[in-house]
C-alpha cells in the first residue's frame, strides 16, 4: 500500500504545473529613435518563442512588461527586436541584479 501511494503522488507532482519556478519580470524600455514592430524573449535554453507585441508597436520613449514563465532563477534572456524600418537586433542581456532592458539601437 505504501508503495502505491508513493508512486500516485510522484506520478502527481511530476505532472503538475504549479510546480513551476516564478516568472521573470523585465522591463523593456525603448531609448531609440526607432519604433519597434516586433519583440522576442526568451531564457537562453529556450527555443525562441512566440512575438510578444502582438501588432502593438512600442514607439521611442515607449515601455513594456515582459513575464518569463519559470524564469526567476534562470535570469540569461535572448532578444529579438525587429524595427520599422526593416533592420533586426539580437542581444544576449544577463538580467539577474538588474530586470531592466534598455534598447537603444540605431540604423
Amino acid at each position: 500500500m505504501k508503495q502505491l501511494f508513493a508512486a500516485v503522488l510522484a506520478a502527481t507532482i511530476m505532472t503538475l504545473p504549479a510546480w513551476a519556478g516564478a516568472p521573470l519580470r523585465i522591463h523593456f524600455k525603448n531609448a531609440s529613435k526607432l519604433t519597434i514592430t516586433e519583440l522576442y524573449v526568451e531564457i537562453v535554453t529556450a527555443e525562441m518563442g512566440s512575438e510578444r507585441l502582438k501588432g502593438k508597436p512600442i514607439p521611442p520613449k515607449g515601455k513594456l512588461q515582459v513575464l518569463l514563465d519559470d524564469g526567476a532563477n534562470k535570469c540569461v534572456v535572448d532578444v529579438l527586436i525587429r524595427v520599422k524600418e526593416g533592420k533586426e537586433f539580437n542581444y544576449r542581456a544577463q538580467l539577474c541584479q538588474n530586470h531592466e532592458f534598455i534598447f537603444r539601437g540605431r540604423l
